[in-house]
């Protein structure tokens, strides 16, 4: 599986002090009448426990998620 690059950016940008890492997530989500389920690649902060996504990060998630129409 293709994984996206790792952020240049280490520290958290809300402000908390922690230190963002690359994880995967399963989640389900929908977008242009369809459903979409599976592991998204997401970068989130060890301590406060927001997340994010990249352009890169998202084209690689959706190559890899199931699609099921709603």
């Amino acid at each position: 599986m293709v994984k996206p690059n790792e952020l240049k950016i280490k520290d958290c940008p809300f402000g908390c002090g922690g230190k963002i890492e690359l994880t995967q997530d399963y989640q389900k989500f929908s977008a242009k009448g369809n459903v979409y389920e599976g592991k998204r690649w997401l970068y989130k902060c060890n301590k406060c426990g927001e997340g994010f996504t990249t352009t890169e990060s998202d084209t690689i998630s959706m190559e890899h998620l199931k699609v099921r129409k709603l």
